[in-house]
């Protein structure tokens, strides 16, 4: 997870500070396998109706695509059931969501 001494990453930016360090040390200072890394770089709920929140998804998808093409070997997960966090009860719109998250290239 996306996660240091500061917090958890809740921009683009973080998502992608903290994962490149995260690498950086695993790869080039403890020799982990690139392949064995599974970074999270955290799916917060989108549709909140708050200002600070309305890049949640677009960041993580951004974020998800750096660090694909930046950090050689690692893969990435993310809890897909955050990103609809925001519509609990509405099944509907949560499936179509979650649908639309798994599918991303």
């Amino acid at each position: 997870m996306a996660f240091d001494e500061k917090g958890q990453a809740d921009s683009y930016e973080r998502r992608v500070e903290i994962c490149k360090r995260s690498y950086d040390i695993l790869v080039d200072k403890v020799n982990f396998p690139a392949q064995d890394i599974i970074f999270d770089p955290n799916v917060f709920p989108v549709g909140t109706g708050m200002e600070e929140h309305k890049n949640n998804a677009v960041d993580f998808f951004k974020a998800t695509r750096w660090i694909r093409e930046n950090l050689p070997g690692a893969h990435v997960s993310g809890g897909v059931s955050n990103v609809s966090f925001s519509f609990r009860g509405n099944n509907s719109v949560r499936e179509a969501m979650h649908s639309a998250f798994l599918f991303t290239p």
